[in-house]
């Protein structure tokens, strides 16, 4: 005994794989009914003038019924079902005796192995870029016709019925992407927490040797052959100082950490700011024999600590970044504009080519692999930037070296007020 296998009679859209693409994402062979078609195919029917209609989706290998009026929704196979001739023909399809038509006639829905069906029309479903997922489809046992207003008014129902599906499919990207939402949380709650358990490490195990330095610092402001001698005190006053703002953004930081880095706003007045920076960095500038110029600068809104950290890399980048054939020199100007703060870092280093600007601020990014250096400096100069919402372009300095311009928002309610007044 040998076994035969039924011919693949029904005819394949050319875009077959888009449109099963497509049809995934409505989510809706093998999902739950959706609540509005069943009005839908009774209006169908209605509108037409016959017993039975249906909403037929079409699967790679089924048809799939997901509303019915006048028999009881179900599924068969592809290659039975008229629908998936229908489908590819041009426009909708009215046959007044399917007996008679070939396209038809073989049809088990039509042949009697199935159903008795004579009269068969049925309005395409498409998607917004034109594929077809299946059809609007109205018969009955007995032969008749379609007037223009019923062609037309199925027509527009089987719009309603793609209308039904979009807004199921929106519905489905909403939660999916509400999911998302509920994972992408719990994955920054954990890592907030390992964030705020690692900073707190880290400042423990930095705050350790830097009170002891702190303490010897100021044993040592005691001592009188210091206080006596002003060259030394002064040094000794420079180093508690460095020392204590050193204590102080080692808080700053743990406190970041623990309100998971959100930054902390308030009004920074950065040319104090500046000045303390150029301080804590004083052995380098004077190790490269820099001259760093800050003219008067704004008091900004934004976190004090983030600030001065993006200061502190832009000014060690001046000074590291130095042309060795001339004196380095360091310009640091800033204006307030209607809608926020300009601050420049001018330099007359080694520059920046412009085809490598826009990839400097990439994490582990090194220009210049014989110059020491993490490249992380500017990474974390750009992560400052977006918490703050404001902009940083690098751009080349008159005469050679680089400038780097960052622009700090005001907050709108402030400019709201200055507008008024």
């Amino acid at each position: 005994m040998t076994s035969t296998t039924r011919q693949r009679t029904y005819p394949v859209p050319a875009d077959e794989q888009e449109r099963l693409r497509s049809l995934a994402t409505y989510g809706i062979v093998g999902g739950p009914p959706l609540p509005d078609l069943p009005a839908v195919v009774e209006l169908a029917a209605y509108v037409c003038g016959v017993p039975n209609a249906v909403v037929n989706i079409i699967s790679a290998s089924r048809q799939h019924q997901l509303a019915a009026y006048g028999f009881d929704a179900g599924v068969c196979d592809r290659e039975d079902s008229m629908c998936a001739i229908a489908m590819v023909e041009p426009g909708t399809v009215v046959v007044r005796d399917a007996t008679l038509d070939p396209r038809f006639a073989h049809s088990p829905f039509v042949t009697g192995e199935i159903d008795h069906v004579r009269f068969y029309a049925s309005a395409q479903l498409r998607d917004r870029d034109g594929h077809t997922l299946g059809t609007l489809c109205v018969f009955d046992g007995t032969p008749h016709d379609l007037t223009p207003p019923q062609r037309a008014g199925l027509d527009k129902l089987a719009r309603m019925v793609m209308d039904v599906m979009e807004l199921h499919r929106h519905g489905r990207l909403l939660e999916q992407a509400l999911d998302q939402v509920h994972r992408t949380s719990k994955e920054l709650q954990r890592s907030n927490a390992s964030l705020q358990h690692f900073a707190g490490q880290v400042s423990h195990d930095l705050k350790n040797p830097l009170t002891g330095v702190l303490g010897f610092v100021a044993m040592l402001s005691d001592v009188p052959a210091v206080e006596h001698d002003p060259v030394a005190k002064r040094c000794v006053d420079k180093a508690l100082s460095s020392a204590t703002r050193m204590w102080r953004m080692i808080e700053d930081v743990l406190s970041l950490a623990s309100v998971g880095g959100r930054p902390s706003f308030t009004d920074v007045p950065l040319d104090t700011v500046a000045h303390q920076v150029v301080e804590d960095i004083g052995t380098a500038v004077a190790a490269a024999r820099a001259t760093v110029e800050i003219e008067p600068l704004p008091t900004v809104h934004g976190d004090v600590t983030q600030l001065r950290v993006l200061l502190q890399n832009l000014l060690s980048n001046a000074v590291k970044f130095r042309d060795p054939g001339r004196p380095c020199h360091i310009r640091l100007t800033g204006a307030e504009t209607p809608t926020g703060w300009t601050v420049h870092v001018a330099d007359n280093g080694i520059g920046i080519p412009p085809e490598d600007r826009p990839r400097v601020t990439e994490m582990l990014t090194r220009l210049r692999p014989d110059i020491e250096g993490s490249g992380i400096g500017l990474a974390t100069c750009r992560r400052i930037i977006e918490a703050h919402d404001a902009a940083l372009v690098i751009d080349g300095t008159p005469g050679g070296g680089t400038t780097v311009r960052v622009t700090l928002p005001k907050p709108p309610e402030r400019i709201n007020l200055e507008l008024l007044a």
